[in-house]
């Protein structure tokens, strides 16, 4: 198993950073790693997600299931590869109260057979990602 973890002070309450992140349709006009997403937004549904490419065009898509939905409190999916003992990712975006706002959190947490091949991509790429995906959120957030 290994992790990656971005986190970010954010001038704005919970409910507004919360209603942000559960405005999906909308992740597109904010999010630059995300280019469109979908899905009901209840445990156990199936979200459709297709990440920009380096020019902002359509990257990879993939499908992740929702595995936690707490109100204001935390929102997870993970995505599998060749099945979970190969490859998954976790990602975990949890909020918390905090003097003068919001405190962002976002982790994903790898595990399979295949994490050691991956890992020199994913330890620099996907914490760019994660630290860029926070930043555009704090944009939105604040103004």
């Amino acid at each position: 198993m290994k992790e990656i973890r971005a986190e970010i002070q954010i001038a704005s309450t919970i409910d507004k950073v919360w209603a942000i992140l559960m405005d999906l349709p909308n992740w597109p006009n904010w999010n630059p790693i995300v280019n469109r997403i979908e899905g009901n937004l209840q445990v156990g549904s199936e979200l459709s997600i297709t990440m920009c490419d380096s020019k902002g065009k359509n990257g990879k898509s993939y499908k992740a299931i929702i595995t936690s939905l707490d109100e204001k409190n935390k929102f997870s999916f993970i995505a599998t590869m060749m099945g979970k003992f190969m490859f998954s990712a976790d990602r975990i975006i949890e909020l918390e109260d905090s003097e003068g706002g919001t405190l962002l959190i976002q982790r994903e947490i790898y595990t399979g057979i295949m994490v050691l091949m991956f890992w020199g991509k994913l330890s620099t790429q996907a914490k760019a990602m994660l630290n860029s995906m926070n930043e555009a959120l704090k944009k939105k957030a604040e103004n």
